[in-house]
């Protein structure tokens, strides 16, 4: 059971991540504004580059984690990016409520 538990993790991690990277790029694109200062630094090696980049990065670290069975790392990411992902959703949903998207 406890081999499900974590590959359910981290299946949930990769799609917590393209979630972010969707979500983040829609923001981008209406009007709003990277507010991770690591990502907006990599941003200046392009929009698109610097976020896929921060992607593998984080896919990296959680590779890191998971060979050293670290599942508590992926679980807290988990949490912290679902909660970037509701938020980059609010974002949207205010810029098109705005008048700023498309």
């Amino acid at each position: 059971m406890k081999f499900k538990s974590a590959l359910s993790s981290q299946l949930l991690f990769v799609l917590l991540q393209i979630g972010d990277f969707a979500t983040t790029w829609v923001v981008l694109k209406t009007g709003g504004g990277e507010g991770n200062p690591i990502v907006k630094h990599l941003m200046l090696f392009g929009t698109l580059q610097g976020l896929l980049l921060s992607k593998v990065l984080l896919l990296a670290i959680a590779t890191i984690a998971v060979k050293l069975k670290k599942m508590r790392v992926i679980r807290t990411c988990n949490i912290v990016f679902a909660l970037i992902v509701a938020w980059n959703l609010s974002v949207v949903v205010r810029l098109a409520l705005n008048g700023r998207a498309g």
